[in-house]
């Protein structure tokens, strides 16, 4: 534990947190490529200092990605597309140090939920996920797939096309259980599958740029209120909205835990989750706060996730997120098996981790992300020509780096025209996002719980957390429709 106390473990928390920072307010540049690129450093470091760096790293980038949201409306992480538009709707209304301030605020005590929660209940929430087979992982895609056709918004129809188009998206490549390769038309660059990160900055970052530029439209920077202290709408003004709303920060915080801590689930699906059933909750889209509620939702689940996701990475050696995946690599490295012996024989390394989450969350979250606002302020004032050249470069690096592949670029490139068309029919992209994300999780699951059944489809209904999560999806159904038809009254 001392050693956790050193200058060289406080250092690499602060380098750590500042790297994320800057990696995640670049679309493109995610947690995990951030994490990854870390891992030769942290060959070299000891755990106790590794570790919290990758904690940080992570934490704060996850917030970070919405700062993309905030300037020019591009989702630096598939969670921050969950609340795009009411995120990029409030900094144009009250500025991006509020909007980012909220982000910032929901995002620690989301994360700070989920470190209780982890540890309290890790072994015991582990058991809990060392029950779920392919049969519930199947319901889980199910359930975030109908919460997002409800939380669209707008057509329940277009919202299902957009969904599917998605899923259909997501097929691309080879089949990940039989092995064929599908929808590549010959080209070994298409094996591989459509990177959904390449195709949410299309999606999003380029069709802003085309939507622009053949329909001109205006930011008005001016038009935003910023009389007010930087801090005061940072810090203070936040957690009005918080405190106002604080049992649906911790529904939605829980709600990231649950998810988080599956298995491949992670942060992403449980921000969905969390901003869907927020805005199918009973609150009216005329409520002047409405988009203030979603974007808690989504982010204070945002960071829960991130924290319970190493619950089954501590507890069984599973991966519960792509972060987490590479952290296995690194406690291998080190010569440290993770499992249930680990909270025995290392209780000093896992305090560590403890201690880190509170730290990141407590303050190095608010810190660099009144950093990125402030930064966030000086790119909101930028004139539109300069600012739509500055989006589609970075749209065009963002898809670069992710494989080093000039082919992602006119995939990127491909999608941001595919949105423009989308967007001019009133089709919702969120939902496409969404489907790209969750479509190989619902596959994969759907024919390894079919072929291990021999295609028994009663098998599906027979498992009581199976039968659970089903019923969930059944009411997220109904209370769907139910919320349709009195909004057409």
């Amino acid at each position: 534990m001392n050693d956790f106390f050193s200058w060289q473990a406080l250092l690499a928390l602060l380098l750590g947190g500042f790297y994320g920072s800057v990696f995640g307010a670049i679309p493109g540049l995610t947690a995990t490529l951030a994490v990854a690129l870390f891992i030769p450093v942290a060959f070299f470091l000891d755990p106790i200092i590794a570790l919290p760096a990758i904690i940080a790293i992570s934490s704060v980038a996850i917030f970070a990605g919405d700062v993309g949201s905030t300037v020019a409306k591009i989702p630096g992480t598939p969670a921050s597309a969950a609340y795009l538009e009411e995120l990029f709707g409030l900094s144009r209304k009250k500025g991006p140090f509020y909007g980012l301030g909220l982000c910032a605020m929901s995002s620690a005590t989301g994360g700070i939920i989920g470190t209780l929660l982890l540890i309290f209940l890790a072994t015991t929430m582990a058991d809990i996920a060392r029950n779920f087979s392919s049969f519930e992982y199947f319901w889980v895609a199910v359930l975030g797939l109908t919460a997002g056709v409800f939380a669209s918004g707008g057509s329940t129809i277009k919202a299902v096309i957009s969904l599917l188009l998605g899923i259909f998206f997501s097929t691309v490549g080879i089949d990940p259980t039989l092995g064929y390769p599908r929808f590549d038309f010959g080209s070994p660059d298409l094996l591989g599958g459509l990177n959904y990160i390449v195709a949410m900055i299309g999606l999003f970052g380029f069709s802003e740029v085309l939507e622009h530029l053949f329909r001109p439209l205006t930011m008005k920077g001016e038009e935003i209120e910023l009389d007010k202290s930087s801090r005061s709408l940072f810090f203070i003004a936040p957690w009005i909205q918080i405190f106002k709303r604080k049992w649906m920060v911790l529904r939605s915080a829980l709600l990231g835990v649950l998810v988080g801590f599956l298995p491949g689930a992670g942060a992403d699906i449980g921000s969905w989750v969390s901003s869907s059933v927020e805005k199918m909750s009973g609150e009216n889209n005329d409520n002047p706060e409405f988009d203030d509620h979603v974007v808690i939702a989504g982010t204070s689940s945002n960071n829960a996730a991130v924290a319970s996701a190493w619950i089954p990475a501590l507890a069984l050696g599973l991966p519960g997120d792509t972060v987490t995946a590479i952290v296995l690599g690194v406690f291998l490295m080190k010569g440290i098996t993770p499992g249930p012996l680990l909270f025995e024989q290392q209780p000093e390394l896992i305090w560590s981790l403890y201690i880190t989450f509170i730290i990141a969350n407590l303050i190095l979250l608010p810190f660099f992300g009144f950093l990125t606002a402030k930064l966030a302020a000086k790119l909101i004032k930028i004139p539109m020509p300069m600012l739509l050249s500055a989006i589609g470069g970075i749209c065009i690096v963002g898809a670069y780096v992710i494989n080093h592949s000039t082919f992602d670029i006119w995939i990127m490139v491909a999608m941001g025209v595919i949105a423009f068309g989308l967007k001019r029919g009133g089709f919702p992209l969120s939902q496409v996002v969404l489907g790209m994300v969750l479509g190989p999780i619902l596959e994969q699951n759907f024919m390894v719980s079919a072929i291990k059944s021999r295609w028994d489809m009663m098998s599906f209904f027979e498992r009581p957390l199976a039968l659970g999560l089903m019923a969930g999806t059944l009411l997220i159904i109904g209370v769907g429709i139910w919320m349709k038809k009195r909004s057409l009254k």
